[in-house]
């Protein structure tokens, strides 16, 4: 909803019809370089800016020639360097009615409920943003968003993350990346979220992008079900080079030895696309270490492809259990790789620790494996609450690890 600013900020710069409320005092800055002065802005690209102000010369002159007009204080509040590197990105600019504007557009976005922060990200990242017509560039595109379904603080930190989506055509490309977006997500609430996770799905050659990857999807024989789950899981990869999605595909057939058929071929794609080949190798010489076989890797990856996303460190001290502490082989932890993605602090050690206890005692006991994938209510209704009072010591220290 437009709400109304305290005061307009044109009214600083003397737009007729202004009037200056005295509770929120503003400046303008002009902001100008040395005759030399290299910056890196906050995108980390470098800018140079150079200044010749001859003597005399008038402030509207000066103005004409480097203008970095910076909401500060109250407003933008950006650092000299920061304004100086944001002025740095524009070109070709009409230094007066850039004035103009530039105040007219911070005045817009302030009456739709932008922030200072909000619009401070958005300009930082966009500075040319400050040039759109508020009313026939931005306010049409706003609406858009709006209709779609991004409002309040979801369209604000939108803009904010994302400006240059304003910067797309409204009929040409906007309103037709959207209704893409809706339809791959299956559903305005599903499109809403992939939106928000990546601002990529608006970029320039989003549309014709995103229809090719969509058909190497469907003709990889993904039911729509799953290509609205990976919109949904990776919403920027499906903006990628067709050529990429395609090396995935053939990545997670060839490397990964899942055939399009398997119900595991799309949680290998999830996989593919985390990890590089590298950081794959990488992990598969971490099991060779402990003595697995390819064919055991083999079987494990087709089992459960999501043991890859382990980190290194992770799967070490996981198979140094499994395998040096508790003797388990290779081939039992590769037809059960399940049990390898547990926390082992909360889980696999507790519960281990508390069959070993039963074991002692001849008392109830299953296997390690069948104990980790209980729930924790059948966990405890079966091997810990039947033996609170008997085994007192065992109970408490289960109780505890759960605490941590």
């Amino acid at each position: 909803m437009i709400r109304t600013a305290g005061f307009s900020f044109a009214q600083i710069l003397g737009v007729p019809g202004g009037k200056v409320d005295g509770s929120r005092h503003r400046q303008l800055f002009i902001f100008f370089s040395n005759d030399k002065c290299n910056l890196r802005s906050s995108t980390g690209f470098n800018y140079s800016i150079t200044a010749k102000v001859e003597a005399g010369e008038t402030a509207a002159n000066r103005t004409g020639n480097h203008l970095l007009v910076d909401c500060s204080t109250d407003s933008l509040s950006f650092s000299r360097d920061d304004a100086i590197s944001a002025v740095a990105k524009l070109s070709s600019l009409r230094p007066h009615k850039s004035q103009a504007n530039a105040v007219l557009v911070v005045d817009y976005l302030e009456r739709i409920g932008m922030d200072q922060a909000h619009i401070n990200a958005a300009v930082s990242k966009f500075p040319k943003l400050l040039l759109y017509d508020p009313d026939k560039k931005l306010h049409p595109k706003i609406q858009c968003l709006e209709e779609f379904g991004l409002s309040g603080s979801d369209l604000f930190n939108f803009i904010a993350k994302y400006p240059f989506v304003l910067a797309r055509g409204l009929d040409t490309h906007l309103r037709p990346a959207l209704h893409l977006i809706r339809r791959a997500a299956g559903s305005n609430k599903n499109a809403v979220k992939a939106l928000k996770r990546s601002g990529r799905l608006l970029s320039y050659s989003s549309c014709k992008t995103m229809e090719a990857n969509i058909l190497l999807l469907q003709e990889a024989g993904f039911s729509d079900d799953k290509i609205q789950q990976f919109v949904m899981a990776r919403p920027r990869y499906i903006t990628n080079k067709p050529t990429w999605i395609g090396n995935i595909l053939k990545r997670v057939e060839m490397e990964f030895g899942i055939s399009r058929n398997s119900p595991m071929f799309y949680c290998g794609l999830l996989v593919a696309t985390a990890l590089n080949k590298s950081t794959v190798d990488k992990k598969l010489e971490i099991f060779r270490s402990y003595g697995w076989s390819n064919s055991e890797i083999s079987t494990m990856v087709q089992k459960l492809p999501h043991s890859l996303t382990l980190s290194e460190a992770r799967l070490k001290k996981v198979l140094n259990f499994f395998m040096k502490e508790l003797g388990y082989e290779s081939y039992y932890l590769a037809f059960r790789p399940i049990i390898l993605t547990y926390s082992l602090e909360k889980k696999s050690i507790p519960r281990s620790q508390v069959l070993k206890t039963l074991e002692e005692n001849k008392l109830r006991a299953c296997s390690l494996f069948t104990a980790i994938v209980l729930s924790e209510p059948k966990f405890m209704g079966d091997y810990v609450l039947p033996y609170k009072n008997k085994l007192p010591d065992m109970y408490q220290r289960y109780i505890k690890s759960r605490a941590k």
